[in-house]
Formats: C-alpha cells, structure tokens, sequence
C-alpha cells in the first residue's frame, strides 16, 4: 500500500517532502503507532546541542568568505609554501583545505577561494580544467579535517564519537593532501 501510494505521488509530481511525510505517516498509522511519536521524535533530535554547530558553522563561512580572510590565507599560505616547485598549486591545495576545514563545508571555500585562486592558477599557465579540479577537489579533502560538518552530521546519525572522527580523518586527509600534491606536481612538471 505504501508502495503504491510513494509511486503515485511522485508520479503526479507531488513535492519530495510531500511523498515522504505521506508514506511516513501511512507507515504509522499501519503500525498503529500514534502520529504524535513523529513529533516527538524530531524534537528529541532537535534538542541535540551538537546540532548548534550546523548553523554556526555556516554563519563563521558566510563571515569569513565576507571578510578578507580568503585573501590573507592565501597570502600565508604563498609565503610558507610558495618556493616549491609548482608552488601555486600547492599552495591552492593548501588553502583550499584548511579554509573547507574552519569553515565545515567545501561550498563555501569553492567559491570564496575559487575567485582568488582561478584567476591566479590561469595565470601562471596550469591548463583550465586542471584549475577547476584542483580548486574543488582541494576543497572536498578539507572536509576529513575537523571541525567538519559532514562529518558532525556522521557522527550524529551514526552515533559515533564525533572526536574519534576527528582524528580518524587526519591521517587520510594529510596523506591525500600529499598525493594531490604529488599528482599536480606530475602534471604541470614540463
């Protein structure tokens, strides 16, 4: 019943939410569990304190993409790693990561660095889908460093100590950083 009920409205192109809550609450009633476990669910998810940093994460985003921290970063990040060989490159690596790490989401590095990085990264000759890649992916690698918002979420859905997939993620992510690192230097050697 439910079923037939889920694929009905998806094809008479009721909303996604609509599709879901119905067949939910046709679940419920189905079970005879009373619909008010529903809400009470939520709430008790709701009430979690970790859930605070989902919006807080993406305020200090909003924040430090508004600000001149993007630009700063950079600037540090050039001058620590800038005399390698293929420094632009790592230095966006580097950048790219560890703005996705404070700020929790790779989104938001994408395109507070991206418009710093890109234009850059063009001009000093890496080839332009080799520059769209590297800003991305480098961006999405942050995101195994904490604090991490995907990760917060994981650990919350899966009930799993959120400091132990904060150091569970260090290791793979400074050895990817490398191989990111290695893999543009390969490129880009001529």
């Amino acid at each position: 019943m439910i079923v037939v009920l889920l694929t009905l409205l998806a094809l008479l192109g009721a909303p996604l939410f609509v599709v879901i809550a119905t067949s939910a609450m046709l679940g419920y009633t189905q079970s005879e569990i009373p619909l008010s476990v529903m809400s009470i669910e939520v709430f008790g998810i709701a009430e979690m304190p970790i859930l605070l940093a989902i919006p807080l994460f993406t305020f200090a985003g909003y924040v430090l993409s508004e600000s001149q921290a993007p630009a700063r970063l950079v600037r540090l990040t050039s001058a620590v790693l800038g005399w390698l060989p293929g420094g632009l490159a790592i230095v966006s690596i580097a950048a790219c990561a560890f703005f996705t790490a404070f700020t929790g989401a790779s989104g938001v590095t994408i395109i507070a660095l991206g418009a710093i990085l890109y234009p850059a990264l063009r001009q000093d000759g890496y080839p332009e889908n080799f520059n769209l890649g590297l800003v991305t992916t480098s961006g999405s690698l942050g995101l195994l460093f904490a604090p991490s918002l995907p990760l917060i979420l994981y650990g919350i859905v899966a009930e799993v100590s959120i400091d132990s997939l904060f150091r569970a993620g260090i290791l793979p992510g400074l050895l990817m950083l490398l191989m990111l690192s290695g893999w543009s230097l390969w490129v880009n050697r001529a």
